[in-house]
């Protein structure tokens, strides 16, 4: 899954024999949200290569960021809803504006967790918030995603611990574009 922190749209990277078609999701986005197993940690996007990973589980000791390309990262899986293409994907982003908007729906995870135990949350993005940055010829505007928590449901049986987007053809990383 791409979230492009620049234009605050996300979209879904499907892979095949032509190439990669990016279908956009934004105004349907909807999905199982891993949160139970999110991993932090430093990620380098580089153009026409496999992301660089160097993650932790949630709550465990980062790994030594090993260049200063690395960016501190989240990475999780989600499984989409059957509107969106119905499969388990990773997501993974670098944007600072992401990584707020992840953490705050991280935050509203861990309060409402221990109320529904042995399910994940049902994540739809509710929204996207214009954040300016920088001053000058520099000035920009990022988007941070207002995700939010519409429900809870058994984890599904393709989501397993371990299992899901790594590896599969269809999985695709977050766009790292916009510092916001």
């Amino acid at each position: 899954i791409q979230y492009d922190a620049r234009s605050g749209r996300i979209f879904r990277a499907d892979k095949g024999a032509d190439g990669t078609t990016k279908v956009d999701i934004t105004r349907s986005f909807k999905c199982v949200m891993d949160l139970e197993n999110v991993e932090v940690g430093f990620i380098l996007f580089t153009a026409g290569a496999a992301p660089d990973f160097r993650m932790a589980p949630y709550g465990q000791p980062l790994p030594e960021k090993p260049t200063t390309e690395h960016r501190a990262g989240v990475r999780m899986h989600v499984k989409l809803s059957a509107t969106c293409g119905g499969d388990v994907r990773e997501l993974a982003a670098t944007a600072n504006v992401f990584l707020r908007g992840i953490n705050a729906l991280h935050d509203e995870y861990l309060k409402l967790a221990p109320l529904n135990p042995g399910k994940l949350p049902i994540v739809i993005l509710a929204d996207t918030l214009p954040v300016e940055s920088g001053s000058g010829a520099k000035r920009s505007t990022n988007y941070q995603p207002r995700w939010e928590i519409t429900g809870w449901a058994p984890r599904p049986a393709d989501m397993a611990p371990g299992a899901g987007a790594r590896g599969q053809t269809a999985a695709a990383s977050a766009t790292h574009t916009g510092n916001g």
